[in-house]
């Protein structure tokens, strides 16, 4: 075999080689330097009180990474989708925001920019009326859906997110709670 032709061969391959390795390192490097927005990171959590009509009391949190503000939640919506048992009534917002029934769901909105729920905080005084209960809110398929927006309703960037509940113990938690109780009783009546 030909020394000259050899050699070509061996350079092509150490050149492909090195290109491959190059582009490696630079996406490794790309995506070790490039951080993801992440828009709105929104929460939210509900709680029921009243004998009838009940009263839900709501708060709205952003994320701390979050890179853009809540200006509009539109609660238990979705798009052509409403997910409140029946329709609610007497919405109530904190000052700077307004509330209004749409079907069986509520809408919050921001009076101006400097009222929006900012990254890492959270914005309570947001409530409504409704004849259905805790527990059927809580079992409603979908219930807590809804959606934040930026802005306006519509604006981008929007995200998807479930309102939750307060957190009940399961009935497992407290059974065995009571049982540790009832076992530590004998003990504390012989001392």
């Amino acid at each position: 075999m030909n020394t000259a032709s050899t050699r070509t061969t061996f350079r092509l391959r150490d050149f492909a080689c090195s290109v491959r390795w190059m582009a490696a390192l630079l996406v490794l490097a790309t995506s070790a330097y490039s951080s993801p927005a992440q828009g709105i990171i929104a929460s939210g959590v509900v709680s029921g009180s009243g004998s009838g009509p009940y009263t839900y009391s709501l708060s709205f949190s952003d994320g701390a990474g979050a890179t853009s503000s809540i200006g509009y939640i539109w609660y238990a919506w979705t798009p052509g989708n409403f997910y409140l048992p029946s329709a609610p009534s007497s919405p109530v917002a904190p000052s700077g925001w307004t509330a209004n029934v749409s079907g069986n769901s509520v809408q919050f909105s921001a009076n101006s920019s400097a009222n929006y729920i900012t990254a890492g905080s959270t914005l309570s005084g947001f409530s409504y009326q409704a004849s259905f209960t805790p527990s059927q809110l809580a079992t409603q398929p979908n219930g807590g859906l809804s959606v934040a927006y930026a802005a306006g309703v519509f604006s981008s960037p929007s995200e998807n997110f479930t309102v939750s509940g307060p957190a009940v113990p399961e009935p497992s938690t407290l059974t065995l709670a009571l049982c540790c109780a009832a076992g530590l009783l004998p003990r504390l009546r012989k001392r």
